[in-house]
């Protein structure tokens, strides 16, 4: 069984494809899989597909490294790796990107994996979870390469797929596909489950970017820079998906923000509703990558000293805000640094200045070069704090959706002409959450102010592309970065995909 399953696999990724089918038709009878099949270990197997999101390149290079949230500087010899880093950033990626390559291939094979549970007589809360992950990978292959592949029943699966489904027709398979089968999802807060929370939330997510998604044009699938026109009934039916998951009782805005990050995040944070689950020196994710990504080779611990933040985005946020600064218990006698942001000299555990490798004061800058970066050029980024116990085999659990971002998009929702409920407004939801963090009331809330929130709240995990493009600010300029064209809406499809699939069509611009 491990022998055929692996022939399907690979048979799929090489056409660049994968199904949608409830059921697939191979040449396994129905009573042989019903008897060899492990349903859980196939399950298992899907949600581990999800860690192609933990790691500092493929689908996490596409949703960060294009915003206006981060870079990757060469300094010297390091770190220019063909000027990727640098061509992400400013918009001048091609077709031959290797990371955007992964992230297709990644997608798609959570979808293969998330449809063979689906073959092996999954219980109903095992289908449900399984379609759950489907329409999860789904949503971020139309975020990100405008499409959805699919089969027929009884299709040769060694055969390029006859479904392609565009932008608008792929939303609207995860909208369906969610809405049919959340009563069937585990009613449980447990966040490490695709749960019906859980799909309330990715429901939002769809709603609240459709309008964005069905803006394309027919004839080449190519995406529009917006403004768009949000539909009220859309925008209503993301507050009422938010009011299910508040009206759940399961979560709370956490007090202390970094703990929604920690090493113990899923035992410790009151606000996470889903997340990728690693287990401490049992083979988890590249969830450790998030601090070494960042910090120096001499910081304690040390790092592969890339990626940066923008001071812009730093200096969105009031002087007492814990988001940007905040120090956790267990980094005392760990090291000296704080998580959130480092900016400045940086100082080890027992208090002693540290130096670059040069001998100089390793102070970080707020100003660097996308070509020729000094060591300590750039402000760092500690968004989960390091797991000191275990520093390569970390305990983070990695954060795909949470309450904040769930308020924020309610609060967006109402401003864009849906009706508030349950006597919220946008300032008490945004206020909710600034109050918690250590930061003062807003008043007379925009657009504008919603989406620096989303930047204060929501740094460094994955849904700043998203929420540029939403906006209509991601093809604007910013450091090094000219303004861009609407090609860059949209990844290319790999030319791999391209070449034994007829049915697909390259994105407009590649």
């Amino acid at each position: 069984m491990k022998k055929i399953v692996l022939i399907l696999f690979v048979s799929v990724l090489a056409f660049g494809c994968t199904t949608l089918d409830e059921e697939l038709n191979d040449t396994v009878g129905s009573e042989v899989a019903a008897t060899t099949a492990d349903t859980e270990s196939l399950l298992i197997s899907a949600y581990q597909a999800m860690r192609i999101f933990d790691t500092q390149d493929n689908i996490f290079a596409l949703q960060e490294h294009t915003s206006d949230e981060l870079a990757g500087p060469t300094r010297g010899p390091d770190w220019d790796d063909g000027g990727v880093w640098r061509n992400l950033h400013t918009h001048n990626w091609a077709s031959s990107n290797n990371f955007i390559n992964s992230a297709y291939t990644g997608l798609l094979s959570g979808i293969f994996r998330s449809t063979q549970v689906l073959e092996f007589d999954p219980t109903p809360a095992q289908a449900a979870q399984a379609r759950f992950l489907r329409a999860f990978f789904a949503f971020h292959l139309v975020d990100n390469f405008g499409l959805v592949l699919g089969r027929e029943p009884g299709e040769d699966l060694t055969a390029p797929p006859s479904i392609t489904l565009n932008r608008p027709e792929g939303i609207n398979f995860v909208i369906a596909e969610l809405e049919e089968i959340i009563d069937d999802l585990p009613d449980t807060g447990d966040a490490t489950v695709a749960n019906r929370n859980a799909a309330h939330f990715l429901l939002a997510k769809a709603y609240l970017n459709k309008a964005v998604y069905m803006a394309t044009d027919p004839s080449t699938n190519a995406a529009s820079a917006g403004p768009f026109s949000f539909d009220a009934g859309d925008m209503n039916t993301v507050i009422s998906h938010v009011d299910a998951i508040v009206s759940s009782g399961d979560y709370e805005l956490e007090t202390m923000y970094f703990d929604n990050f920690s090493p113990t995040n899923t035992d410790d944070s009151s606000e996470n509703i889903f997340v990728s689950e690693n287990v401490r020196g049992n083979n988890p994710a590249n969830t450790h990558s998030r601090w070494h990504m960042t910090l120096h080779y001499n910081s304690q611990p040390d790092g592969w000293n890339g990626f940066v933040t923008l001071a812009e985005i730093y200096d969105l946020y009031e002087d007492g805000d814990m988001r940007r600064e905040f120090t956790p218990d267990y980094f005392e006698g760990n090291t000296g640094m704080n998580a959130g942001f480092l900016l400045g000299q940086q100082y080890a555990a027992d208090g002693t200045p540290l130096e670059d490798r040069n001998g100089d004061p390793l102070a970080f800058t707020k100003d660097f070069s996308l070509t020729a970066s000094s060591e300590v050029a750039g402000i760092r980024v500690i968004k989960y704090p390091v797991d000191f116990t275990s520093i390569g085999s970390v305990g983070n659990d990695y954060v795909h959706f949470r309450l904040a971002d769930a308020l924020l998009m309610k609060a967006e929702a109402i401003l864009r002409g849906g009706s508030a409920t349950m006597g919220d407004t946008p300032e008490s939801l945004v206020n909710s959450i600034r109050t918690l963090r250590g930061t003062s009331d807003l008043t007379g809330i925009t657009l504008d102010d919603i989406l620096d929130e989303r930047a204060r709240e929501l740094y460094w995990e994955g849904w700043r592309r998203n929420d540029q493009i939403r906006f209509s600010t991601f093809l604007d300029a910013h450091h090094e970065k000219p303004a861009s064209s609407e090609q860059y809406l949209l990844f290319p499809i790999p030319p791999a995909a391209l070449s034994t699939n007829p049915n697909l069509t390259q994105n407009p611009g590649y």
